[in-house]
């Protein structure tokens, strides 16, 4: 009876691996025993896996490490969405931090002219004076906060010659407040003839686009972001900074419904 092609296969297999193989050499016949066989087999095959691994490397490894990437990209979307501004991005340019001590000067005066609601003093310092021809609104705003100490000025240059773009903190002193709070307000100064004055009527779109790109610089947010912290550790520990915080919140409300009727 003439064998399937399944036989034939199976007597194939049991001659290469359960007897012994003949290897002709020259005149010579070497005999291979299985067990020389399958260790010569199994060592070919840790080999080849050795070599796979140095070549392509741990495939598992890799797909943990894209894991990680997504996860992390993740995160970052979530701090950016945390951002005082639209955007963060690179710094157009690192800022200066006290370095001007004639600018300085200057803007230490100006808040002290606000605390003091001295709008004799504030005309000079601004471009467009109307807006301290009455000192009604600077009287209000000194009833909650009477002094701006400890200021720091960060500086970034200005898109025009002589212009610079200023973020000041300062610690406030706010009646009824036991803590001092963390303050950080943006000022556009430009450099005349008459010296520095911070610009306080219409701005041009191309400067208020450039503003608004410094205020997104990734060294600048880092200064938000740290202003915003610590007033949170301070509400957390003094209710009379909560309280405040409410009032104030309150009254926005009560401003912007106020306009809305208006309108």
């Amino acid at each position: 009876m003439e064998k399937n092609v399944f036989d034939k296969m199976s007597d194939s297999y049991e001659n290469f691996h359960f007897k012994d193989s003949e290897l002709h050499v020259r005149n010579n016949t070497l005999y291979i025993s299985p067990k020389l066989k399958l260790l010569f087999g199994w060592s070919l095959f840790i080999l080849c896996a050795v070599l796979a691994y140095i070549l392509l490397g741990n495939p598992f490894e890799k797909k943990q490490e894209a894991g990680k990437g997504v996860a992390d990209n993740k995160v970052q979307e979530v701090i950016d969405k945390e951002v005082d501004v639209e955007e963060e991005h690179e710094n157009l340019m690192p800022y200066n931090k006290d370095e001007n001590e004639e600018l300085n000067n200057f803007i230490y005066a100006y808040f002290n002219a606000v605390t003091a609601c001295d709008n004799v003093s504030l005309q000079d310092m601004v471009t467009d004076p109307s807006e301290f021809t009455s000192d009604e609104t600077l009287k209000k705003k000194a009833e909650y906060i009477t002094a701006y100490t400890n200021l720091t000025v960060y500086t970034k240059e200005g898109p025009d010659e002589g212009s610079y773009v200023a973020f000041v903190v300062s610690n406030l002193t706010i009646n009824g407040v036991n803590s001092s709070p963390f303050d950080i307000v943006s000022l556009y100064i430009v450099t005349g003839a008459q010296g520095f004055r911070i610009v306080n009527g219409e701005l041009s779109d191309e400067t208020k686009n450039y503003i608004a790109k410094v205020k997104g610089d990734k060294d600048i947010q880092k200064v938000f972001q740290s202003v915003e912290k610590e007033n949170e550790k301070l509400a957390a520990k003094d209710n009379t900074l909560q309280e405040f915080y409410e009032i104030i919140s309150r009254r926005n409300v009560e401003t912007v419904s106020g306009a809305e009727q208006t309108e």
